[in-house]
């Protein structure tokens, strides 16, 4: 995998999930991967009207419910190939890139929850979102 697209995947791990629920960001994900995908994260944030305040609220342990931050999610995971068209999540490839002590507690919360019910991709964002924090609350995060 290249290194953008690897660095760009585990941004999008944690712009749905990571390591704890809390404002800050998980120390593995570092300035040079916020680099790497800053583009790609404003491109999905303008397309959706997203917020930076909408991103720290779920940081805080607020659901996502507004349409702009879950298709803001789902532009994102599709950006980087962890969703397919039709909003279905591949939980061990999204699992496989975070840090290998994290692994598995990452599969258990995205495997149950990788084809999320909904009437569309950000509809099925909302849902994915519920059941990760349903199974473990500590791995919703977003960037």
């Amino acid at each position: 995998m290249q290194p953008k697209v690897a660095a760009a995947a585990i941004l999008v791990v944690a712009a749905l999930q990571a390591v704890s629920v809390c404002a800050e960001r998980p120390a593995w994900i570092t300035q040079e991967i916020l680099d790497m995908i800053a583009n790609d994260k404003n491109n999905c944030m303008a397309e959706h009207g997203t917020t930076e305040a909408q991103v720290d609220s779920v940081n805080n342990g607020q659901l996502p419910e507004d349409r702009s931050i879950t298709c803001y999610m789902f532009c994102m995971f599709d950006t980087f190939a962890v969703v397919d068209e039709d909003g279905v999540l591949d939980a061990d490839t999204l699992s496989s890139f975070f840090p290998e002590e994290v692994q598995e507690k990452a599969r258990g919360a995205f495997g149950p929850c990788s084809e999320p019910p909904g009437d569309d991709n950000c509809d099925k964002m909302k849902n994915l979102a519920k059941c990760i924090h349903e199974h473990d609350p500590s791995m919703l995060f977003m960037i």
